[in-house]
């Protein structure tokens, strides 16, 4: 049963959003009917929405705080709404994620609960109900090597915060900090530093999935390459370079989608080569988060 409850919630649920969309209202949706036996709140920042993502908050019991465009940062924002919670565990899910089943929250606080972990990071599907991205279909959206090293330092088990839980203690010992994006990595290596204890919840299942115009893609990647330079890690030109020159089956892939149409877009046919760069020009050279 739905435990609702804004006055003394066990657990909160975090959400950054602009111009969420349908998606975000599908989210919304499916988290207010979610079967759980623990009252629980959500909390919504929103920057600055204008496509009717305010009054859609307004028809539920969430508690809405407002920041000016200009104000927005993950790190700084995410932080900002973990400040705003009530809850002893805190869930953060991007806007245009969707909980697979109305038993997604349980199974994702459970482990922090039973005292199992403090992290607890959720599982990831590509919806198979609209178009997404090819790459990401196939699973090779993050084929380059610039989080190897991170990796074996910091777990193997890489946070998002398109599903994630962790004990509202944890972050007060962490917090994430003003990192421009990425800030799913700045606060795991200062989880693993502190000693902290991360699982995986294979059970706790979200979608979520993109698709990218051309521009879209180049500002992604040079995005992710500046959020790998605020976690330390330098993806260099000569890490670049070899991962332009991928294993014959990942071109196959390529051909393949070509042959099959399977790839409809510019962006889809020369992601292979704009990953790689873009990064590097983003970790190397940039300095400001790309809108």
């Amino acid at each position: 049963m739905t435990q609702l409850s804004v006055d003394k919630p066990l657990v909160s649920i975090v959400i950054l959003t602009k111009n969420g969309g349908e998606l975000f209202k599908k989210s919304i949706e499916t988290i207010f009917s979610q079967e759980i036996s623990y009252p629980f709140e959500v909390v919504v920042v929103d920057s600055s929405s204008t496509d009717g993502t305010l009054e859609f908050i307004k028809k539920y019991p969430i508690r809405l705080f407002e920041i000016k465009e200009e104000e927005f940062s993950f790190g700084t924002t995410r932080d900002y709404g973990f400040g705003k919670v009530q809850g002893k565990y805190v869930v953060t899910i991007s806007q245009d994620v969707v909980p697979a089943n109305d038993f997604w929250l349980e199974k994702l606080i459970r482990p922090l609960v039973e005292d199992m972990s403090d992290v607890v990071q959720g599982e990831v599907v590509v919806p198979a109900d609209r178009n997404v991205f090819y790459w990401e279909r196939k699973g090779l959206f993050y084929f380059t090597t610039e989080r190897e090293e991170f990796s074996k330092r910091y777990s193997e088990i890489g946070l998002s915060c398109c599903n994630l839980a962790m004990k509202h203690e944890a972050w007060l010992n962490t917090g994430f900090g003003n990192a421009i994006m990425n800030e799913d990595k700045v606060i795991q290596k200062k989880l693993i530093e502190k000693g902290f204890r991360i699982i995986r919840a294979t059970d706790a299942v979200a979608y979520h999935g993109h698709q990218y115009t051309l521009e879209s893609l180049i500002k992604r990647c040079e995005n992710e390459g500046l959020g790998w330079k605020c976690a330390g890690v330098s993806y260099e030109f000569s890490r670049m370079a070899r991962d332009l020159v991928q294993k014959k089956w990942v071109y196959k892939l390529l051909i393949l989608g070509l042959i099959k149409r399977e790839i409809r877009t510019v962006a889809e046919a020369l992601f292979l080569f704009i990953r790689p760069i873009y990064l590097y020009r983003g970790n190397q050279f940039n300095k400001a988060y790309k809108p």
